[in-house]
């Protein structure tokens, strides 16, 4: 059977802060309010944001199978529902998919979408379009895009283990310099052996921090 495995990389964390305010006695006489004001914060809306709207995979092969994740963080206040998530083909084959239902998000939480993709039926180009309808009373549909162009996969391999990787790049465009990102990549074993990876999987950077 081929061995599959994902390797994630996390590259930034996530902060939270949160702020209370604390009122003291008043020097008169002041009757209390039957109804106290709720803070700023519990009046916002929620606010769905991701950390990439669009995706660039490169050349993938037609028999390969690979999941493209997106992060949905909620900006706002309030109880962000997500979903359900539909994908719209607008050049290629339909194959592929993404879970079901609705994820709740709470004010300042993210959630992994991710976007299973392959085999593939059709050779060339293919775009698709992610459609992620929610309670975002500004923006109540975000879109996404997926880009790639299928090839037919390599050659029998000869005896032996061999590596095999989903994607080789991966370009996301401008991204916010204090959101997090997430990338996945699946690693399968075309070979008739078993494969052993070695040592941990390293990340060098080429330019920026």
């Amino acid at each position: 059977m081929p061995f599959i495995a994902s390797v994630v990389l996390p590259l930034l964390g996530l902060l939270l802060s949160a702020c209370a305010l604390v009122a003291g006695p008043s020097p008169t006489p002041t009757p209390p309010l039957a109804n106290p004001t709720p803070s700023s914060a519990a009046r916002l809306p929620p606010a769905l944001a991701v950390d990439k709207l669009g995706v660039e995979l490169g050349s993938v092969a037609r028999d390969q199978q690979g999941v493209q994740t997106f992060l949905v963080t909620n900006k706002g206040g309030s109880l962000l529902r997500a979903g359900p998530v539909s994908i719209r083909v607008e050049q290629g084959c339909p194959a592929a998919e993404t879970v079901p239902g609705s994820p709740e998000v709470k004010p300042g939480g993210t959630v992994v979408l991710p976007i299973k993709l392959g085999p593939h039926r059709e050779l060339g180009p293919h775009r698709l379009l992610v459609d992620i309808p929610s309670n975002d009373p500004v923006r109540p549909q975000t879109t996404l895009s997926l880009r790639f162009d299928v090839k037919e996969g390599p050659p029998p391999s000869g005896p032996g283990p061999r590596l095999r990787v989903d994607r080789e790049m991966i370009d996301i465009g401008t991204v916010p310099w204090d959101w997090p990102l997430y990338e996945q990549f699946t690693l399968s074993n075309d070979g008739d052996a078993p494969l052993v990876l070695e040592g941990v999987p390293e990340v060098r950077v080429e330019e920026g921090c």
